[in-house]
């Protein structure tokens, strides 16, 4: 198949959040499998500093002159002129496209935050629109079996598509699909709580792009309105979101199309996260040899946040934001308790976020200086370190699409304990000491006490070396690869491509 993949950021030309790395690994893997991917991104100033020489990234010129109209159908209220250039790196099957315009991208100096960031992705949307019905009219040019659009910056390309007269006959063939990474995000403007005769119904024609209203019109909710079909990062959460409690305020819209939507659990670059040998973790091990390694990565971590030099003690860490979606009450109760009973337990923290959090944190550590350890800063070479020598990862989240963390946790044998909510659902298997299958721990409900019984039942299992080997066994031999999620993915496009080939012979 022929896979056009349309995101706001791209790596590795430049890398904001986990989008770019899903923009990256997941078309390299689908051509792998034997699809023909192309990638349409903006042409951000950014990419300067990623460029592998001075002369930054060797560039093809495609397309010169692209004029993108403003409004809903034709140029009759003017044009922006953009340029489309490719790159391919040596080696890889996929060609990526820019859009390249001076105006909102080259001279911005980040990819998100700005007032007019509607308009800048709605003109990524359309420009696209416009290479593409240039390559339709070429003889043998490359042109997409299906489209696969990714959060609210895409899926204006959808709406546009499935709505605007001028798009219309071009796609009518080709399926539309979306993957919405974070539902809280679904434009420029505050749709949650926005007064009523602001919020958007999604009905009405797409504005003009230098429209001023045109911001209040929600471009998450056109997507999923207008989609062949619809992802979210896990299976858990795309039955998630069909609720009040998760849904962001699209659960009804979401409950329209439910037979649209379905979840795919992102992967993870097992090459670049390898603690075979990776230069950042203090021991390297493998699967078949990683008792006493992991042993001496402890004790390493342990000097590195001052806590006695313990082999016994039961080590459990925390690495993210200090946020309360990411269960920091939940967390802060159950230590609470267990600290002052349990003297075996020693307890890290790696992460920046609310001074809330920092000041009770730090109230801990003063009252158990040889058990908890801080570091409350950002830093990316800690988390591999601590992957790869704590026993436990905790991951208490209140919501969590996707659980990447727990996927980097499972890859260097931290044990994870969480939430049973979005992806951690999926990617978790509780253990079973009779079977002595699974993976991890967890816990269901928003409660402390919850998470302390799921530590207490960690610990229990860690003071029988046996089964602890087998369930650290059990977590590096987990396959979360991007070649399995390609695998789904490719499955996801043929089957939007046969109900789009349905629903055009029934609407004959």
């Amino acid at each position: 198949m022929k896979i056009l993949f349309l995101a706001a950021e791209v790596g590795p030309y430049l890398s904001v959040g986990g989008l770019s790395q899903v923009s990256y690994f997941l078309p390299r893997a689908l051509s792998q499998l034997g699809d023909e991917v192309r990638v349409f991104t903006p042409k951000f100033g950014t990419m300067d500093s990623t460029a592998p020489t001075k002369r930054g990234w060797n560039l093809k010129n495609e397309l010169s002159g692209l004029s993108v109209p403003l409004g809903f159908d034709g140029d009759t209220r003017g044009a922006i002129i953009c340029n489309v250039k490719s790159y391919q790196r040596l080696g890889s099957a996929v060609k990526t496209y820019f859009l390249e315009n001076r105006e909102y991208y080259e001279l911005r100096a980040n990819v998100y935050g700005y007032k007019d960031d509607h308009i800048r992705f709605a003109l990524m949307c359309k420009g696209c629109l416009e290479w593409l019905l240039i390559q339709k009219s070429k003889k043998g040019a490359w042109f997409p079996d299906a489209i696969h659009c990714n959060d609210w910056h895409a899926a204006y390309f959808i709406n546009m598509a499935r709505t605007n007269p001028r798009y219309k006959e071009l796609l009518r063939k080709t399926p539309l699909l979306l993957t919405v990474h974070n539902f809280t995000f679904q434009g420029n403007y505050d749709f949650k709580y926005c007064a009523d005769h602001d919020r958007d119904d999604g009905t009405t024609p797409l504005l003009p792009l230098l429209d001023p209203e045109m911001q209040k019109q929600n471009a998450l909710l056109r997507g999923i309105l207008s989609a062949d079909a619809i992802t979210t990062v896990s299976p858990t959460h795309a039955r998630e979101v069909l609720t009040e409690e998760y849904g962001e305020g699209l659960h009804t819209a979401l409950l329209k199309v439910r037979s649209r939507v379905s979840g795919i659990l992102n992967g993870l670059d097992t090459r670049e996260f390898d603690p075979s040998d990776d230069p950042l973790v203090y021991i390297n091990f493998s699967p078949k040899n990683f008792v006493k390694p992991r042993l001496k990565n402890k004790q390493h971590l342990q000097e590195l946040f001052d806590l006695p030099r313990n082999p016994h003690a039961f080590l459990v860490a925390y690495s993210g934001r200090l946020a309360n979606q990411k269960g920091l009450n939940l967390l802060m109760e159950a230590m609470r308790h267990l600290l002052p009973e349990r003297q075996d337990l020693q307890f890290i923290v790696l992460g920046g976020g609310d001074e809330s959090y920092r000041q009770q944190l730090t109230s801990l550590a003063r009252e158990y200086p040889k058990q908890v350890g801080l570091h409350l800063l950002p830093d990316f070479r800690l988390p591999r370190k601590i992957f790869s020598g704590a026993d436990a990862l905790l991951i208490p989240s209140l919501f969590e699409p996707g659980g990447i963390v727990a996927l980097e946790a499972l890859r260097y044998g931290a044990v994870p304990i969480v939430r049973r909510t979005g992806g951690l659902n999926d990617i978790v298997t509780e253990f079973d000491p009779t079977t002595r299958r699974g993976n991890g721990f967890s816990f269901a409900t928003k409660d402390g006490w919850a998470l302390y019984g799921a530590v207490v039942t960690a610990m229990t299992t860690y003071h029988n070396t046996v089964l602890w080997e087998r369930v650290v066994s059990n977590a590096l031999a987990s396959d979360f690869s991007w070649e399995h999620a390609a695998r789904e993915y490719h499955l996801w496009y043929k089957r939007a491509l046969y109900d789009r080939k349905r629903h055009i012979r029934s609407v004959r």
